[in-house]
């Protein structure tokens, strides 16, 4: 006969179960606990056996689906299943016994963040007799908002209240960010000052001496290296923001965009191959002297950021 009763506790997102696997007591069939649990005296020491990161809720005694790679969605939960070594029990009288466990689940976020803990108890009650030796506890971990990328270390602190004895055990995470990214470091890999608009990837005349008439256009190339997008079926889209400025001879603005680039490509579209051509042009005339053209990119879903100068010179 099955005397478990099984406790649930759900709060701020942690649910936790204190259970026992097997019969408890002796039934019909004249199975009984494998060792007698007695109060008198109590263990010493706790350790967390068998911690491991799951995918699911587990249902039972080493019955959990481990997490592959230990690696979640950005929104998934995180489940943890864990063995506590020992067990202090005390008795309730009528023959039963109790055992009871305060817990502690801690994430920390890639940059070393906290990102929040949950507390709980959770425990039970038992016949005298009953084998402990396969007592095993579970928890969820739901963030407030969704992860970042990244490693993320879990940290779960265990006491038993009765024994006093306390355990800790830290898990390392992986979150997919959801997000790729074209090759290289983020920043500009290459810039070129051209004779004319760029035909295609590297294809362009370029204007080695970068000098110009003062009535020309000022034409550039360049490819920026490292940048994430996201990538589904339909279409792969960055998200970056161009803030192009040009100051003078005399060190003053002669002008300054802010330019989005939110282009939606087709899935195929290698973006290891991304590249800009583009020119700026005076309302009249340029003043002759050496230009500075200065490049500031933000990367929209990653929140980084880089600068690059660049020089021309303007010659009658």
């Amino acid at each position: 006969m099955d005397r478990k009763t099984r406790r649930s506790v759900l709060i701020t997102g942690a649910g936790t179960l204190a259970a026992l696997a097997g019969c408890s007591g002796s039934s019909d069939d004249g199975s009984s606990g494998s060792s007698e649990t007695t109060t008198s005296e109590q263990p010493t020491t706790l350790d967390i056996n068998n911690a491991v990161l799951c995918s699911e809720k587990p249902t039972g005694y080493r019955e959990y689906t481990e997490q592959p790679n230990s690696t979640y969605d950005p929104g998934e939960v995180i489940w943890v299943y864990f063995e506590p070594s020992t067990t202090g029990t005390e008795s309730t009288g009528e023959g039963e016994i109790r055992f009871e466990y305060d817990f502690t689940v801690s994430v920390t976020g890639p940059n070393g963040e906290n990102l929040g803990s949950v507390e709980d108890t959770a425990g039970r009650t038992v016949s005298e007799g009953t084998d402990l030796q396969k007592v095993f506890l579970f928890a969820n971990y739901s963030p407030p908002t969704e992860f970042e990328g990244g490693t993320h270390t879990l940290e779960v602190e265990v006491t038993d209240t009765i024994a006093d004895n306390t355990a800790t055990e830290t898990l390392e995470f992986e979150v997919d960010s959801g997000l790729a990214h074209a090759s290289g470091e983020f920043g500009i890999g290459r810039f070129v000052f051209t004779e004319s608009e760029a035909r295609g990837y590297r294809d362009y005349d370029e204007n080695a001496q970068a000098e110009y008439g003062t009535t020309e256009k000022v034409w550039y190339y360049y490819e920026i290296d490292g940048f994430a997008y996201e990538e589904t079926e339909n279409a792969k889209t960055p998200d970056l923001q161009i803030t192009e400025t040009l100051t003078g001879p005399e060190g003053d603005i002669w002008s300054e965009a802010n330019i989005p680039l939110s282009n939606m490509f087709e899935p195929s579209k290698d973006l290891d191959e991304y590249f800009i051509t583009d020119y700026i042009a005076p309302s009249q005339e340029w003043l002759p002297g050496e230009y500075e053209l200065r490049f500031e990119i933000t990367d929209g879903y990653t929140d980084k950021r880089v600068t690059e100068e660049y020089t021309f010179t303007v010659v009658e």
